[in-house]
């Protein structure tokens, strides 16, 4: 009798563990890209609650890219559980020696030919209010 509830303790236990479905891991979404004309760009949107939820907003972003900027080339597109470096003080809000643009959700890093770089990246926090998002602004380098 013993063996029968020691049994029965175990398939009920072996069903508990099969149904058990685990937090999805928050992952940040991140895409670096490269433009024609010489910028190089990180965009790191704020932290999602599940790998499908970032990567449907991984796949959205390089899909909005793809119409936006048909010579951009996407260098590496990833959810990420960690951020490390120049992608973690980006979504941090840090101060950086280069420009960026900060939105509500999301955070863009620009490094590009110095001439050029702060028109793009005005241009960039203005299209991001034109698209729909309540602000945006170009963050000019602050030598930390």
């Amino acid at each position: 009798m013993k063996y029968f509830v020691l049994a029965l303790l175990l398939f009920l236990l072996g069903l508990l563990v099969s149904t058990f479905e685990p937090q999805p891991d928050p992952s940040y979404p991140l895409v670096r890209l490269r433009t024609e004309d010489g910028f190089f760009i990180t965009l790191v949107q704020h932290r999602v609650q599940s790998a499908k939820l970032c990567r449907e907003a991984v796949d959205a972003f390089v899909a909005t890219l793809g119409k936006a900027c048909a010579t951009c080339t996407v260098e590496s597109e990833e959810c990420t559980l960690e951020l490390r470096g120049l992608d973690k003080a980006l979504a941090e809000g840090a101060r950086l020696p280069i420009y960026r643009v900060t939105a509500q959700e999301l955070s863009i890093a620009l490094i590009g030919p110095p001439e050029k770089v702060r028109a793009r990246c005005e241009r960039m926090a203005s299209g991001l209010v034109t698209q729909g998002m309540k602000s945006a602004s170009c963050v000019f380098p602050n030598p930390g």
